[in-house]
């Protein structure tokens, strides 16, 4: 199960967002998006993030 942080993280960069980007809209730094990030592929047990997307079935039009 993924947090909403996590899962906003996933669906920002499946919609092409750099990790500052990301950083700046949800109002954290790179490093807590970063660990946001790696909690996911944790939790998804994806070897990388367009696995974890692909396993949450977020697309660009989400």
């Amino acid at each position: 199960m993924l947090s909403p942080l996590e899962k906003a993280c996933l669906r920002w960069v499946s919609r092409g967002k750099t990790l500052a980007e990301i950083a700046l809209i949800e109002g954290k730094s790179v490093p807590e998006i970063q660990l946001y990030l790696q909690r996911a592929l944790v939790a998804l047990e994806a070897k990388s993030i367009n696995e974890a997307i692909e396993k949450t079935n977020l697309s660009q039009s989400d």
